[in-house]
């Protein structure tokens, strides 16, 4: 469960969210101090326990979503390598409707929509 996660990767990823989070949480307690101040210890605090917290939250959120994409990308480079190439045609026989409009769509539908 714990195989192929980038923990440093998502540790600075999480960092920079809680660096965030605190200098957002200092500028909303000096632009509003009665709503949002650090005025006294027991603030300060609870809002670096929090911050610890997130951090492992975040982190450990991070590490698997990362994981999670880098598999999704593996796969995807499998199956665009499994598929074969598209056969190559001849470059001077072109089909008949190439740079024409599309037969199949009705120009009154498309008056209408504008």
């Amino acid at each position: 469960m714990f195989e192929g996660l980038n923990w440093r990767a998502a540790a600075r990823r999480s960092a920079i969210v809680i660096g965030i989070y605190i200098a957002l949480f200092y500028v909303l307690g000096v632009a509003f101090p009665q709503t949002f101040g650090l005025g006294d210890r027991a603030e300060i605090t609870g809002l670096l326990i929090n911050a610890v917290v997130f951090f492992f939250v975040f982190t450990f959120v991070y590490a698997f979503v990362e994981r999670n994409k880098n598999r999704r990308i593996e796969q995807a480079k499998k199956n665009q390598s499994a598929k074969p190439a598209r056969p190559e045609g001849d470059p001077e026989v072109s089909s008949a409707l190439k740079g024409r409009p599309n037969p199949n769509t009705s120009r009154r539908k498309n008056r209408r929509k504008r």
